[in-house]
């Protein structure tokens, strides 16, 4: 009887836990009063996926936050729309310099050595800009979407900066789990496997 309870014990923690990450989630105020339809937060490295999907011109206007972010760290999130994990994924990058100021900018990673330097995607991003906000890094852009599909592979990440470059990230459970997939349309996500 005592494990019926403790079970039912973890579910119950387990469902307050989402229910509270999920309303932190939507509930977050952005600095430019933009509202996003659907709301994710991902399950590790303290992170949110916010969009709004555009059918008629197969477009998306998103926002990547991670929460927590120290003051001179790069945050990045990307899809792989050819495989899963990292090498592959094209990415948006925020880097945070030394005085607080937040460049943003794509970089498509080919290998497990790949010092995300600026480089072209193999879909447009019209739009992109990003800020730091009460210790958020928040990356804000608009993607057209490669081959006019809706679920893709992501990848999200972070990592220190060194001498204004993005340096190693860290090779934690966390770090290692930051994959999934998402579905712009149904808003449905998962998790899990190695980045």
């Amino acid at each position: 009887m005592g494990k019926i309870f403790g079970v039912l014990f973890c579910i119950l923690i387990s469902n307050l836990a989402s229910s509270y990450a999920q309303q932190n989630c939507n509930n977050y105020a952005f600095s430019r009063n933009t509202i996003y339809a659907t709301c994710v937060s991902l399950p590790v490295l303290n992170s949110h996926l916010h969009w709004n999907y555009h059918s008629s011109n197969s477009t998306v206007d998103l926002a990547f936050r991670h929460t927590g972010s120290d003051t001179s760290q790069w945050v990045a999130w990307a899809l792989n729309i050819n495989g899963q994990g990292m090498v592959g994924a094209q990415a948006l990058v925020a880097v945070t310099g030394s005085n607080g100021s937040v460049q943003a900018y794509t970089s498509s990673v080919t290998s497990y050595s790949t010092g995300l330097q600026p480089s072209p995607l193999s879909f447009d991003v019209p739009s992109l800009t990003a800020e730091r906000v009460n210790g958020d890094v928040v990356i804000y852009a608009t993607l057209v979407l490669p081959r006019g599909g809706t679920r893709f592979n992501q990848v999200w990440q972070v990592g220190p900066v060194y001498n204004g470059a993005p340096g190693m990230h860290g090779l934690g459970a966390d770090n290692r789990m930051s994959i999934g997939s998402v579905d712009f349309v149904s808003g449905e996500t998962s998790a899990g496997g190695n980045a």
